[in-house]
């Protein structure tokens, strides 16, 4: 059954305004934003990407899935092998940071680098 409810970080219901103030803001949605560079070729890059969903993604009942994470190759094709979803905020960053470590050690890398943004693009 899909569920229309919405939940703050926390996973507690709120209404659809206050869901709405908090997806327009970029820094309660993102959860961890992580680039990994190739050492061999710079122009490859793995940016993996935890945000807060807010609406209840788990359509087979039991605790909301309210979080994602999702792998973008080369910063814009999203790798759906990569993509998790969440419960909590807690599972999320465990999640976050093994994808992270799992692709760090698949990919001869020379740069980890844990953003507070998403770059902007010219």
């Amino acid at each position: 059954m899909f569920s229309t409810k919405w939940y703050n970080r926390d996973g507690e219901v709120i209404d659809t305004m206050a869901a709405n103030r908090l997806l327009g803001d970029p820094d309660y949605k993102r959860v961890a934003l992580t680039d990994i560079t190739s050492a061999d070729d710079p122009g490859i890059r793995h940016r993996v990407s935890t945000v807060w969903l807010g609406l209840d993604h788990g359509y087979s009942g039991g605790d909301p899935v309210i979080f994602e994470t999702m792998v973008f190759r080369n910063g814009d094709t999203a790798d759906e092998e990569w993509a998790r979803r969440y419960s909590s905020e807690k599972e999320a960053r465990e999640g976050h940071a093994e994808i992270v470590t799992v692709i760090a050690a698949t990919v001869n890398h020379d740069r980890i680098e844990h953003l507070v943004s998403w770059p902007e693009t010219s």
